[in-house]
């Protein structure tokens, strides 16, 4: 009984979870629009009236930062990062679910360190004021705030694949044993 509630619940959040990580992609989509807009009118404005948008190239490099971070559980949904598929295809199936579960376990240790690297540059850059070297001096804690928050929902993805794949093993197990 208590099994079926745990699994109602992480059903739930993983419902959640791919929820947030489809906002996190559209809001990704918007800043590539937002960005290829801004460096059209840039353009467009030094070639024929002759000014130059200081913040273009800064607030262009900038918005790469959340751009980055924010689609990281999106495309680990999607199946979209990187494969080694020329060796990983030769594995029987069982072989396979065994190696991505290792990769996902591997995976969240080094979500954690990146979780405590991005809330201390984050805590820095709130506690200095950091600022852009760039002309606009643009203030960082948006964009480490971006590192953080993408770098948590990649973690949480990471685990809600992990207990996925998990599942899915055992119940191949389950139908090969039967």
């Amino acid at each position: 009984m208590e099994r079926h509630i745990l699994f109602r619940v992480f059903k739930k959040a993983d419902a959640f979870f791919d929820v947030l990580s489809k906002i996190c992609a559209g809001i990704c989509g918007a800043l590539v629009i937002g960005v290829a807009l801004m460096i059209f009118a840039g353009v467009i404005n030094r070639t024929f009236i002759g000014w130059v948008w200081l913040f273009v190239e800064e607030w262009g490099s900038l918005a790469l930062i959340p751009m980055s971070y924010l689609a990281f559980g999106y495309a680990l949904r999607r199946g979209k990062h990187f494969k080694m598929d020329l060796v990983f295809k030769m594995f029987s199936p069982r072989v396979k679910s065994f190696l991505l579960i290792f990769a996902a376990v591997f995976s969240l240790f080094c979500l954690v360190y990146m979780i405590q690297f991005s809330y201390a540059r984050l805590d820095h850059i709130l506690v200095r004021g950091i600022t852009s070297a760039g002309p606009m001096r643009t203030p960082l804690a948006p964009f480490a705030g971006a590192m953080l928050v993408g770098v948590c929902l990649f973690a949480a993805d990471m685990f809600c694949f992990l207990v996925n794949k998990v599942i899915e093993l055992k119940e191949k197990g389950g139908h090969d044993a039967a």
